[in-house]
């Protein structure tokens, strides 16, 4: 397996196949507006405030790997967890989907050299996007809202 399969592999994992882990879209699918800005408790993020992070730094890592200019970025980490543009869920799941498309495209139509070089930016990309996925999951867990049919107990 070349590395370009292995990134692309580890991306359609983040994004829409469940392999070891819940991929993203079955980590919200089903879930509704109500139920992706419920909250623990105010120092925790909702399940939207999580998507918004990963739509903000999939993009921007997007951007960079295909050569476009990034925009000016967030104050904080903790900036890119919110809302801006006040998306509505359904706007922020067709973002996210969007972007996680054109993510594993943009790899699989990248030569190799730039696959080498991108490696190590590639890799910590997709353990960040499995990570949150699992706060998901978790979230999803302790509100009640999980069915184990879609890929984990």
């Amino acid at each position: 397996m070349s590395l370009k399969e292995v990134f692309v592999s580890q991306l359609r994992a983040c994004h829409d196949q469940n392999t070891w882990f819940v991929s993203l879209n079955n980590a919200i699918k089903g879930v509704t507006a109500e139920q992706a800005a419920w909250k623990n408790d105010k120092s925790t993020h909702s399940i939207q405030e999580i998507v918004h992070h990963l739509a903000y730094y999939n993009k921007r890592y997007l951007n960079r790997f295909k050569g476009i200019q990034n925009a000016d970025g967030a104050n904080s980490i903790d900036a890119t967890f919110h809302n801006p543009e006040e998306q509505t869920w359904q706007s922020t799941m067709v973002l996210i989907d969007d972007i996680m498309t054109e993510w594993r495209q943009s790899v699989e139509e990248s030569d190799d050299k730039k696959i080498d070089d991108w490696a190590g930016e590639l890799a910590h990309l997709t353990l960040h996007n499995t990570y949150h996925i699992g706060q998901i999951v978790h979230i999803r867990k302790q509100h009640g809202i999980w069915n184990p049919e879609q890929g984990v107990q």
